[in-house]
Protein backbone atom coordinates (compact mmCIF):
# COMPACT_ATOMS: atom_id res chain seq x y z
CA UNK A 1 0.00 0.00 0.00
CA UNK A 2 2.99 2.33 0.44
CA UNK A 3 3.53 3.27 -3.20
CA UNK A 4 -0.20 3.62 -3.75
CA UNK A 5 -0.58 5.89 -0.72
CA UNK A 6 2.10 8.26 -2.00
CA UNK A 7 0.51 8.16 -5.47
CA UNK A 8 -2.86 9.13 -3.96
CA UNK A 9 -1.20 12.06 -2.17
CA UNK A 10 0.47 13.26 -5.36
CA UNK A 11 -2.63 12.86 -7.52
CA UNK A 12 -5.17 14.36 -5.11
CA UNK A 13 -2.75 16.86 -3.59
CA UNK A 14 -0.96 16.77 -0.26
CA UNK A 15 -2.65 20.02 0.74
CA UNK A 16 -6.06 18.33 0.39
CA UNK A 17 -5.03 15.32 2.52
CA UNK A 18 -2.92 16.83 5.32
CA UNK A 19 -3.49 13.96 7.74
CA UNK A 20 -2.12 11.40 5.29
CA UNK A 21 0.60 13.81 4.18
CA UNK A 22 1.87 13.74 7.77
CA UNK A 23 2.45 9.97 7.65
CA UNK A 24 6.19 9.43 8.24
CA UNK A 25 7.60 7.36 5.34
CA UNK A 26 10.56 6.29 7.47
CA UNK A 27 8.94 5.77 10.87
CA UNK A 28 5.73 4.45 12.30
CA UNK A 29 2.54 6.50 12.30
CA UNK A 30 -0.63 5.54 14.16
CA UNK A 31 -3.97 7.23 13.52
CA UNK A 32 -6.81 7.01 16.01
CA UNK A 33 -9.59 9.15 17.42
CA UNK A 34 -9.66 12.65 15.96
CA UNK A 35 -6.88 11.97 13.46
CA UNK A 36 -8.95 9.12 11.96
CA UNK A 37 -11.99 11.42 11.81
CA UNK A 38 -9.93 14.07 10.00
CA UNK A 39 -8.55 11.53 7.53
CA UNK A 40 -12.05 10.25 6.71
CA UNK A 41 -13.40 13.78 6.19
CA UNK A 42 -10.42 14.73 4.01
CA UNK A 43 -10.74 11.63 1.82
CA UNK A 44 -14.51 11.98 1.50
CA UNK A 45 -14.15 15.65 0.45
CA UNK A 46 -11.27 15.03 -1.98
CA UNK A 47 -11.75 14.76 -5.73
CA UNK A 48 -10.78 11.14 -6.30
CA UNK A 49 -11.98 11.00 -9.92
CA UNK A 50 -8.41 10.87 -11.34
CA UNK A 51 -7.42 7.87 -9.21
CA UNK A 52 -7.21 4.53 -10.98
CA UNK A 53 -6.63 0.93 -9.99
CA UNK A 54 -4.77 0.39 -6.74
CA UNK A 55 -4.75 4.13 -5.97
CA UNK A 56 -8.54 4.22 -6.12
CA UNK A 57 -8.72 1.10 -3.96
CA UNK A 58 -6.55 2.74 -1.28
CA UNK A 59 -8.68 5.88 -1.35
CA UNK A 60 -11.80 3.75 -0.77
CA UNK A 61 -10.27 1.35 1.76
CA UNK A 62 -8.86 3.96 4.15
CA UNK A 63 -12.21 5.69 4.83
CA UNK A 64 -13.83 2.28 5.35
CA UNK A 65 -11.14 1.42 7.91
CA UNK A 66 -11.66 4.84 9.47
CA UNK A 67 -15.37 4.20 9.90
CA UNK A 68 -14.55 0.92 11.64
CA UNK A 69 -12.19 2.81 13.96
CA UNK A 70 -14.97 5.28 14.77
CA UNK A 71 -17.25 2.38 15.71
CA UNK A 72 -14.60 0.68 17.87
CA UNK A 73 -12.31 3.03 19.78
CA UNK A 74 -9.81 0.21 20.37
CA UNK A 75 -8.96 0.06 16.65
CA UNK A 76 -6.13 2.06 15.09
CA UNK A 77 -4.75 2.57 11.59
CA UNK A 78 -0.99 2.01 11.58
CA UNK A 79 1.54 2.85 8.89
CA UNK A 80 5.03 1.36 9.11
CA UNK A 81 7.83 3.23 7.34
CA UNK A 82 11.04 1.90 5.83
Amino acid sequence: MDDELWAVLETVGRHRLPTLADVDPYGDTVLHGQSVDRMVRELEAADRSRLRGAESEVAMTLPAWGLRCRADSDLRISFSGD
